[in-house]
């Protein structure tokens, strides 16, 4: 399963589609005055929607940023207003929160490996079990993955394996003693 988009009301649909193009995410669908739809760099869809009212927020819209700093200054520079500045967290993020025309929350953010794979991450996806039978360390067998064998089991040994197929000799691919038992 993926997240597809976020949906979030707005008040002033002109107003909201203007603070939302300043934050820098690109409008691929406009139709005024009840709907408009929004990609970023990374091609993530985030929508607003014209409703009669706006209740008190119960979440909050985070937005993953790697220069967290220069984008709120330039941000602030454009008029945009911040509750609270770039501030590093408890949690590994450096946060700086904001709210968007129609009183959304929202976060610009920077997370790093901390925002999939904190400290205190519990191992529950499929991904992780496998990572663990690989006798990976959680959070970091993704990227050891991409790498040669040998960097990342130098104690492996490939070796190539012969096996018998229709009474003859098959000569098959390396052979890993760690991941293949």
């Amino acid at each position: 399963m993926r997240l597809n988009q976020v949906t979030v009301g707005c008040l002033d649909y002109g107003a909201s589609v203007k603070f939302y193009q300043m934050l820098g995410l690109v409008q691929i669908v406009d139709a005024p005055p009840r709907y408009a739809r929004f990609e970023t760099d990374s091609g993530e869809t985030f929508s607003i929607q014209k409703v009669d009212q706006i209740f008190e927020p119960t979440g909050m819209i985070y937005f993953e940023t790697d220069t967290l700093d220069a984008d709120v200054a330039a941000l602030e520079a454009k008029g945009i207003i911040f509750n609270a500045p770039p501030t590093d967290q408890n949690w590994g993020w450096r946060e700086a929160r904001l709210h968007d025309p129609a009183g959304n929350a929202l976060c610009l953010f920077h997370g790093g490996d901390n925002r999939r794979f904190p400290p205190w991450r519990i191992s529950n996806s499929k991904e992780e079990k496998d990572m663990k039978n690989d006798k990976c360390k959680a959070g970091t067998c993704k990227h050891d993955r991409e790498q040669p064998t040998a960097v990342r089991r130098p104690d492996a040994r490939p070796f190539w394996m012969a096996y018998p197929v229709g009474g003859a000799i098959n000569v098959g691919w390396p052979h890993d003693p760690h991941r293949d038992g």
